[in-house]
């Protein structure tokens, strides 16, 4: 945007339309903001308000909350036996390793096992196999 100046020796007319192209060509149109403010300096303290603030995140056992604000990298660590992956556009994948390791105990309401080992024993886990398994000793 170029400086606009109006000479003392200019005219009313030259003034008039310098002066309406800061608004029409410099500054924009105040009808086409998209945000709820009426005119530019408000629009801007609103997306700054935004921006700064950000976001909060919290896990769903504490009363904890961590502030995510304008320039913060919300990262996601890997565990034991949980991989994340951060891919486009905002995705965050959080998954299971395929072999699981170091667990103490395994609980579930529902759900089908398969190829399950334990103490490097393979274990039966369809109910024929098992009662099988029992019966031959």
């Amino acid at each position: 945007m170029a400086a606009r100046t109006v000479a003392t020796t200019d005219t009313l007319e030259i003034f008039r339309t310098t002066f309406n192209s800061l608004s029409s060509t410099d500054i924009g149109d105040v009808a086409t903001l998209t945000t709820s403010a009426s005119d530019i300096v408000g629009a801007i303290n609103e997306i700054n308000t935004t921006v700064v603030s950000g976001f909060q995140i919290a896990d769903d056992t504490s009363s904890v909350t961590q502030q995510i604000g304008g320039g913060d990298v919300f990262r996601i660590s890997n565990g034991s036996n949980i991989t994340a992956t951060v891919s486009a556009t905002d995705t965050v994948t959080i998954a299971l390793n395929s072999a699981i390791t170091g667990l103490t105990s395994v609980s579930a309401t529902t759900g089908t096992f398969t190829n399950l080992t334990v103490g490097g024993v393979s274990v039966a886990t369809n109910a024929f196999a098992i009662a099988q398994a029992v019966a031959l000793g």
